[in-house]
């Protein structure tokens, strides 16, 4: 059940907003629309591109329970649970669960910075009390410290995961996880610039940022690398190199919400401490923008 729930293309997407930073439920409802009739196979939420921290938690299940409800069902909503600890992360994934998700997205603690059996621990007594699958959110650059292969494994033995994102560029350490885990386990790439490398080291999909924008032709690429036709693949995740590059370059996710504006569809400004981006990567990301529009890559609404 697992592996046909989360695999393919999960866009992590940007929370929209009104000018006063409120929740603009009415732009939320239209780009979970975009994403899926583009070809989403999931979603997720209250992610970090969707400013998870930034919100309350009534405005963060309030976040889960639209996305559920303009879903319709079509696609899973795996709801990122960003929380630093226990307890916070508790009151998150019931929330999550009570709003209708599918699944959570669950980071390890990044306060107290665990060992690898502190790691294990947190999962053991969180996980149980969710009573929904679980998906580890392997996030090194945020969480400073990095979870082993084998710690992955164990977790997934002891039925504590049902998968990975994997955001880190440490090849190595994703073909390490692909060896041991089972082939039921849900490896997902978290990665848009290694997405292809990560799907010929076993990746079922990816929870990618870009893919909010163009999740069909990321289900191209997809395809491609599993038949084996990977010089193809990479050349046309090579095509989104400038817009990744303008994606991710300063203000994250701002850069994301302002690629949404300009192919018609707002949805507002990142809120603090994220700021508005340079008058350099604007140009950079609209030209990114316009060219992939051009070429009928990214079409406008």
């Amino acid at each position: 059940m697992a592996k046909a729930m989360f695999r393919g293309l999960i866009p992590a997407f940007p929370t929209p907003l009104n000018a006063d930073g409120t929740l603009d439920e009415d732009s939320l409802a239209r780009i979970v629309d975009y994403q899926i009739v583009r070809g989403a196979s999931g979603l997720v939420p209250v992610g970090g591109t969707g400013e998870a921290n930034s919100f309350s938690l009534a405005v963060r299940r309030r976040i889960v329970e639209v996305t559920v409800a303009a879903t319709a069902g079509r696609v899973p909503v795996l709801a990122g649970v960003l929380d630093p600890g226990l307890g916070g992360a508790l009151e998150s994934g019931l929330a999550y669960r009570e709003a209708g998700a599918d699944g959570l997205m669950v980071i390890p603690p990044y306060y107290a910075r665990p060992d690898q059996e502190g790691t294990v621990r947190y999962f053991r007594a969180l996980v149980p009390m969710l009573r929904l699958p679980v998906v580890f959110y392997d996030n090194p650059y945020r969480t400073g410290m990095v979870t082993l292969p084998a710690t992955i494994a164990q977790l997934e033995r002891e039925g504590l995961i049902v998968g990975m994102k994997a955001s880190s560029t440490d090849l190595y350490h994703f073909a390490q996880t692909a060896r041991l885990v089972s082939d039921r386990f849900c490896l997902l790439s978290g990665q848009d610039t290694l997405f292809v490398e990560q799907v010929m080291l076993g990746a079922m999909g990816g929870v990618l940022t870009s893919a909010s924008l163009l999740p069909g032709y990321w289900h191209e690429v997809q395809t491609l690398a599993e038949d084996g036709h990977v010089k193809q693949a990479l050349a046309l995740q090579g095509r989104l190199h400038p817009l990744m590059d303008a994606l991710f370059s300063e203000q994250f996710p701002e850069a994301v919400r302002r690629a949404f504006a300009l192919i018609g569809l707002p949805i507002g400004r990142s809120l603090p401490p994220v700021g508005p981006l340079s008058a350099a990567a604007e140009e950079r990301l609209a030209e990114a923008v316009r060219q992939l529009v051009e070429d009928g890559t990214l079409g406008p609404l």
